[in-house]
């Protein structure tokens, strides 16, 4: 009887040693940070700071109207930095879900492993139940001798020592548990707050859309400010336009340097290969650029504008279209620059490595970057109305040997 009222104590106080570390562990588990996450919140505290600072600038300069391009450029810095904003926030929401994931894995076979522990735990409390062992005042008050009772308190530590290390390895379980489900709770709630705060960020950025589309339409009101602002946005254009034939310039005269050292190189072995890239035009094989949307708004052509009372040459043609519509490339090739232009806003342009190239403007965001090779229909950007625009529309321009042709008579 006095064995088992023993090892009925035993049990209790074993339990209290294994409950109480419990206690305190649960108020100081904590999930372990990850880089990218942190990474990606660093970027979006980054780009709210720079969306204050924009704001504070075009706060500024509101009410100078002959500042109306500089205001322009300002909104569809906006834009940019919403646009990145909601990219940064859906790719945060996609790492919370790979970590929820992960932690979800990782909980259950915590459960498991507690389950295990316990099992262990018990058996353990069973068998010294059973053998008697759990009464080690009994075990040392039966020393006969100060040698035997050292021997018995040696003994009786080992069996402490083991009891001890099952209740750590159970504490240590159970311990886990409460991390993982604490680190899954908070990822949960971290993502529904991230979520509710990519819908606000959306809402804001249609708002910002709106205002930029209908600024230059608002402008035209006031006709001496408009008229400076029209002629700033013409001026940029057309040294971007330089810019550009220079660029295509320089490409075609690479082109052909390479041709004729190898149509040298074949000379002087005897070879011949039948081809003759650099002196080729091609001047087919063009897709249309936003597939579903076939109007065009304003075509190709000389055009009296009312405000400059003067005829001057549209290079492109404009096809309205929803803002955010996908643009795609009208043919394959390299792209060759790709940037923001106070006339034609978000633009890129594309080299298609045959005397060809294409130009697409006033984009909401662009989805490519210089250098990179790009296929037929491949995403490149998406419509908007940034640079001097009355609405969201795609201009583009199809440019053969340097200079700006019809691009519906090539499709």
């Amino acid at each position: 009887m006095k064995r088992q009222k023993w090892a009925m104590i035993l049990a209790v106080i074993l339990a209290l040693l294994l409950i109480v570390p419990f206690i305190v562990s649960a108020f100081t588990a904590s999930a372990a940070s990850n880089s990218a996450l942190d990474r990606l919140k660093g970027k979006a505290s980054e780009l709210t700071k720079q969306k204050n600072g924009i704001q504070s600038e075009l706060a500024e300069i509101s009410a100078d109207k002959t500042k109306a391009m500089k205001q322009k450029q300002i909104l569809d810095r906006q834009i940019d930095i919403a646009e990145q904003e909601i990219e940064t926030t859906k790719e945060i929401i996609t790492e919370l879900e790979n970590q929820i994931k992960v932690k979800e894995v990782e909980l259950a076979q915590a459960i498991e492993d507690e389950k295990a522990e316990m099992v262990r735990y018990k058996d353990r409390v069973r068998a010294m139940e059973e053998s008697g062992s759990a009464s080690y005042i009994g075990i040392l008050v039966q020393a006969d001798s100060y040698e035997d009772l050292l021997g018995r308190a040696e003994m009786v530590g080992d069996l402490l020592d083991y009891n001890q290390e099952i209740i750590q390895d159970l504490k240590v379980a159970r311990d886990k548990v409460a991390e993982a489900k604490t680190g899954l709770e908070s990822d949960k709630v971290e993502q529904n707050e991230t979520k509710a705060t990519l819908e606000t960020r959306k809402a804001d950025l249609e708002v910002q859309q709106e205002k930029s589309d209908k600024f230059v339409e608002a402008l035209e009101k006031e006709e001496k400010s408009y008229k400076a602002a029209l002629i700033e946005a013409q001026a940029s254009e057309e040294r971007l336009d330089k810019e550009i034939k220079t660029l295509l310039a320089k490409l075609e005269a690479e082109r052909k340097a390479k041709e004729a050292a190898r149509r040298e190189a074949e000379r002087k072995s005897g070879t011949s290969s039948g081809t003759s890239s650099g002196t080729r035009v091609g001047t087919g094989g063009f897709a249309w650029p936003l597939p579903g949307y076939t109007n065009v708004s304003s075509g190709f052509g000389m055009r009296y504008h009312p405000t400059l009372k003067v005829t001057k040459l549209h290079t492109g043609t404009d096809i309205p279209a929803p803002t955010g519509t996908i643009i795609k490339s009208s043919k394959a090739g390299t792209v060759v620059t790709a940037g923001y232009n106070s006339g034609y806003g978000n633009y890129v342009v594309i080299d298609h490595d045959d005397g060809t190239a294409t130009l697409y403007g006033h984009m909401s965001k662009i989805l490519c970057k210089s250098g990179q090779s790009v296929g037929k229909l491949a995403t490149i950007g998406a419509v908007g109305s940034t640079g001097f625009s009355t609405g969201p529309h795609l201009h583009f321009e199809i440019i053969i040997g340097g200079q700006q042709v019809n691009a519906m008579k090539y499709f």
